[in-house]
């Protein structure tokens, strides 16, 4: 199987393990804050990748912007995008957050052209107009005109896009330091481990001001699930990934994630899914096959991996 093919399977099977998250952090969210929420999550998989960041330690990035790209990575994508989208995600539904992962492909899709001068591909920009045009009738129900939720869900909704924009970003500085970068694993652990100085505080206020966590087995199992599977597993897998594709090969399958949540969701919330659902999700799977099945000539796939990093200074 050529390598793209087996890089883009990986990716999309991070996503289907990221569309689970909702559904465990609403089950753990039930119980305590956010704030110790991501700082077991973190703290757990942090235990998890220590061994691995001790014995390839010499891998760490040293130059000034591969650091800086590293910092990113946890600023953003562990730190702000963890602390807006499971703030939203106590405020609104799971299937609500689920669905709307669908902003965070239109802007790293945007930020890869503005940031990483990548030139947009009309297959790529037709894939996510598909994709999110699938999302929008899940969402809506249907081919009508769009409408805000009120209140408390309003706010919850906003909040996850919000976050879905801070995770756009650490995975343009990833596909950037991957590029440059072959210990993936190694640096996903060291992100983890740097976004502790913000959660271990965090939580630690937390219990302080309100106790230490109480979490019956379903909250367990959602911060396990956090930790070990979308945290490790799928983070590690995804910047695996994106040393051997480019921003916008990876940008419509993010798609997966609003399919993948909804049907979760509705297994384990014994929701029937209506025909909206199904023509969106129909919608969503050809966005992510008009990048999955584009064919690529040798030498290609190395040019587009090299064309993410950016010239030297």
């Amino acid at each position: 199987m050529p390598g793209r093919r087996v890089a883009l399977l990986v990716v999309i099977g991070a996503n289907l393990l990221w569309a689970g998250s909702y559904v465990a952090g609403k089950a753990a969210l039930d119980h305590v804050p956010f704030a110790t929420l991501n700082a077991l999550r973190f703290l757990i998989a942090a235990a998890v990748l220590s061994p691995v960041l001790w014995r390839h330690r010499d891998l760490l990035p040293r130059r000034r912007r591969d650091v800086l790209a590293l910092l990113a990575i946890a600023g953003f994508g562990f730190c702000g995008n963890k602390a807006l989208e499971f703030l939203g995600l106590s405020m609104t539904t799971a299937t609500d957050t689920a669905l709307l992962i669908t902003s965070e492909s239109l802007v790293t899709l945007l930020l890869a052209v503005l940031v990483l001068g990548e030139r947009l591909r009309r297959r790529t920009a037709l894939a996510v107009g598909i994709g999110a045009a699938g999302v929008y009738v899940i969402v809506e129900h249907g081919l009508t005109a769009p409408h805000l939720p009120t209140g408390g869900e309003a706010l919850g909704d906003a909040l996850v896009v919000a976050s879905l924009v801070l995770e756009s970003c650490a995975t343009i500085a990833g596909a950037s330091l991957m590029a440059r970068s072959r210990a993936p694993i190694t640096l996903t652990a060291a992100a983890i481990v740097v976004s502790l100085a913000v959660w271990v505080p965090a939580g630690a206020g937390v219990a302080i001001h309100s106790g230490p966590p109480r979490l019956d087995a379903a909250g367990w199992a959602g911060v396990l699930y956090l930790a070990v599977v979308t945290t490790v597993i799928a983070y590690g897998g995804w910047y695996w990934g994106l040393q051997r594709l480019s921003a916008q090969d990876v940008t419509p399958i993010l798609l997966v994630q609003p399919l993948a949540g909804t049907a979760i969701a509705a297994i384990v919330r014994g929701e029937r899914p209506g025909s909206s659902t199904i023509v969106g999700g129909i919608l969503v799977l050809a966005g992510v096959a008009l990048v999955a099945l584009r064919r690529q000539a040798p030498g290609v796939e190395a040019a587009a991996v090299a064309s993410l990093a950016p010239e030297a200074p």
